[in-house]
């Protein structure tokens, strides 16, 4: 069971944000970002990954170490995404109009979307006898 916080957005509409690390934010980067609506990071995140890319393939001298040194950099910034990703979502949200509303435990988002909604349930309660 995982700890989601939940917002509600101006319409509406609810997000569930989960607490702690963020795999997706750490293995898919500025994928992540663009799908989260992080813009800003998504683009700055995949430039600097261009940016060090070229610097790797214009190395003429040690290129062991500037290979060394490129992807120590990457994945500083990979472990920024993991670490910080939910806590920039939720940022996020806020700055979209979205008011934190209290925090849930849940198997997943999808379900503690469900539970926020229809309070009546407990988790772990739907579809047994």
């Amino acid at each position: 069971m995982n700890q989601f916080k939940m917002y509600i957005g101006p319409g509406g509409d609810v997000k569930a944000v989960k607490c702690g690390w963020n795999w997706a934010g750490f293995f898919f980067t500025y994928f992540w970002a663009g799908i989260s609506k992080l813009w800003s990071l998504g683009v700055f995140s995949f430039m600097l990954h261009l940016v060090l890319i070229v610097v790797l393939l214009f190395a003429e001298n040690n290129i062991e170490q500037v290979f060394h040194l490129t992807a120590a950099i990457w994945m500083v910034v990979k472990f920024v995404f993991g670490f910080k990703g939910n806590e920039l979502f939720e940022k996020s949200l806020c700055d979209l109009g979205y008011e934190f509303k209290e925090t849930m435990t849940c198997v997943n988002a999808e379900y503690a979307v469900y539970y926020f909604k229809n309070k009546t349930l407990q988790p772990g309660s739907a579809g047994s006898s």
